[in-house]
């Protein structure tokens, strides 16, 4: 499964490898993994003035949200 990042450039970003090791930490915080995905694409859309990164996980994130209903009777 593709999935995206979107990185907005600052004044500390100046070069690809800052773009990389950002889209790199974000990844692994997001995924809740410990190692680095390969990122596919890492493109700018000058439209927005903004990085797009493209990464594939192998498996969709399962969110589990245990929901508790009161038995009132």
């Amino acid at each position: 499964m593709l999935r995206a990042l979107v990185i907005v450039p600052n004044s500390r970003t100046k070069q690809i490898g800052d773009l990389l090791s950002i889209a790199k930490a974000e990844i692994r915080k997001r995924e809740h993994i410990g190692k680095n995905l390969p990122i596919l694409a890492l493109e700018y859309v000058s439209r927005l003035g903004v990085f797009i990164a493209i990464y594939e996980v192998q498996k969709p994130r399962v969110l589990r949200h245990e929901v508790t209903m009161a038995n009132n009777e």
